[in-house]
C-alpha cells in the first residue's frame, strides 16, 4: 500500500445540523481549557466524549493508557455517537475542540500521532466559517461542516479563526486497522494552497526597496508587523501568524541541511 497523503478528504460525510444540534446541548460550564497556554492565544477548550477512564477532562491522554471509555455527555448525543460509531478501527481519544473567533492555535507538532506510529486523527468540522484558515505544512486545508478528514498531524500545523464565529470540530484519535487504511487509501488528498504570505514573499525577493527595509528591523515583533502591513500596502492579505510560520518553516529547513 501506498504512503498516506499529508492531508486527504475521507469517503465519509456527517449530516452538520445534526451534530450542531447536539453541541448546542453543551453547557458553557463544560467547555474545559486547553493546558498548554504555549500553544494558543484567545480561547482554545475542549469537551471529552471518549477518554482514559471515561473522565471529563478532554485534554488528558496519557498514551500509555488503554481503558479508555465513553463519558457520559457522548450517551446522551445521538449524532456525535453516530458519527463514533461509524469508525471501525480501535478508538482512543475523542473530544469536541473549540476555537473562538479571533482566536489562534500557534504552529505545532503531535509527535505522539502518526500512520507509521499507528495512531492517526480524524477531524471532522462541525461549526466553522470562511475565516477559519488551518495550514499543515504552509498549506492551507480548507474542511468543511460535516466532512470527514484524515491529517498527518505529527507535520507542522497551525490554526487562525479569522472569522466571526466560533470553530468546532470533532476529533478522533483512532487506531490504524485494515478498515481505517482502506478509507484513507480511497480518499481524495488535498495538498492544500499557499497563503497569501508567499506571493508578497516572492514580491520581496524581487524588489530591492523593500528588501533593505525589512532588512534593517532586527527586532522579530518589528519585523513581523512590519511584513504585514507592507503586505497590506501592496495589495497582499496575511497575518502575522502567516509570517510566523514560514520563518519557522525557513529555519527547520536550514537545521535539517546544516545539522546531520
Amino acid at each position: 500500500m501506498p504512503d498516506p497523503p499529508k492531508a486527504a478528504r475521507l469517503p465519509l460525510s456527517f449530516d452538520p445540523a445534526g451534530l450542531q444540534a447536539d453541541l448546542a446541548m453543551l453547557g458553557t460550564d463544560e467547555w474545559i481549557a486547553h493546558f498548554n497556554t504555549r500553544y494558543y492565544a484567545g480561547d482554545w477548550s475542549g469537551v471529552a466524549l471518549r477518554s482514559v477512564a471515561g473522565s471529563n477532562n478532554p485534554m488528558y491522554g496519557d498514551a500509555s493508557h488503554h481503558d479508555f471509555a465513553d463519558t457520559q455527555r457522548l450517551q446522551q448525543c445521538r449524532h456525535l455517537r453516530a458519527v463514533v460509531e461509524a469508525f471501525e478501527c480501535p478508538l482512543r481519544s475523542v473530544r469536541l475542540l473549540r476555537l473562538t473567533a479571533g482566536s489562534v492555535i500557534l504552529e505545532h507538532r503531535d509527535f505522539d500521532l502518526g500512520y507509521e506510529l499507528g495512531e492517526v486523527r480524524i477531524h471532522v468540522p462541525i461549526s466553522t466559517n470562511p475565516g477559519v484558515e488551518f495550514y499543515l505544512e504552509n498549506r492551507r486545508i480548507v474542511m468543511r461542516e460535516g466532512e470527514c478528514w484524515y491529517l498527518d498531524l505529527n507535520l507542522s500545523h497551525r490554526v487562525q479563526n479569522l472569522g466571526s464565529s466560533e470553530r468546532v470540530h470533532l476529533v478522533i484519535d483512532c487506531q490504524l486497522n485494515e478498515w481505517l487504511r482502506a478509507i484513507i487509501a480511497s480518499g481524495t488528498p488535498s495538498e492544500g494552497t499557499e497563503s497569501g504570505y508567499e506571493p508578497f514573499r516572492r514580491r520581496v525577493l524581487d524588489d530591492a526597496g523593500l528588501q533593505e527595509e525589512l532588512a534593517s528591523l532586527t527586532d522579530r515583533s518589528a519585523f513581523v508587523a512590519r511584513t504585514v502591513e507592507l503586505g497590506r500596502q501592496n495589495g497582499f492579505q496575511f497575518e502575522t501568524g502567516d509570517v510566523d510560520g514560514a520563518m519557522q518553516a525557513a529555519r527547520r529547513t536550514w537545521m535539517e541541511r546544516w545539522i546531520v
